[in-house]
């Protein structure tokens, strides 16, 4: 008969006075089709022998290896516009998280239009970084985001904005878990997600 484990992690958490926590995302995401990603960073589980911190849980551990000739992209955001959120879904013993982010762009590009088109049919795992410079994944193996598109000319010159919203979704075990691994950008860089700082490949 299979072992029950009642392990658990908990830890107090503190307000720090002073502490800042500054809203918003920054003005770029990263994405990748899912069918580009050969190995998956993982959440550890609860019952892990090196799961000793509690903020632990919400960490992936290892890195996203895409297939040959196969790079994350980026699109540049509106300024304070864009927001992530989480919420609890789903009935006790398979409760999961919904991920949700709206990508707010400047206008309604070509370049733009062409992305929702393609990206409605595909299913994407996109990186986006906090403004403390955290970064956080959207979509995982088992639930890849999914992605719809929306967009609005304005009516005012003077007071008005002409945008495009890329909306992703996805559930999880996590909310946005925390991903300081590497994203591949090209055969010779990479962002190093630690630190956010895009360095050389070490072929390079």
């Amino acid at each position: 008969m299979k072992e029950c484990t009642t392990k658990n992690v908990y830890e107090s958490i503190k307000a720090c006075p002073g502490q800042k926590t500054v809203p918003g995302i920054r003005r770029c995401i990263y994405f990748v089709s899912m069918y580009s990603v050969v190995t998956w960073p993982k959440l550890p589980k609860l019952g892990d022998e090196e799961v000793t911190k509690m903020e632990s849980l919400s960490q992936l551990k290892g890195d996203f290896v895409l297939a040959a000739d196969k790079f994350f992209q980026s699109i540049e955001l509106k300024d304070k516009a864009s927001n992530v959120t989480f919420e609890t879904v789903g009935n006790s013993g398979s409760k999961l998280f919904t991920n949700k982010a709206n990508a707010i762009v400047v206008g309604m590009p070509d370049e733009v239009k062409g992305f929702i088109r393609q990206a409605i049919d595909d299913k994407l795992i996109v990186v986006y970084q906090q403004r403390d410079g955290k970064f956080c994944v959207l979509g995982n193996e088992d639930f890849p985001c999914e992605t719809s598109g929306s967009g609005d000319t304005g009516s005012d010159p003077t007071n008005g904005d002409m945008t495009s919203t890329i909306a992703l979704e996805s559930y999880d075990e996590c909310p946005v878990p925390t991903y300081t691994g590497k994203l591949p950008l090209s055969e010779t860089e990479y962002l190093d997600c630690a630190d956010g700082l895009v360095k050389k490949t070490a072929e390079v």
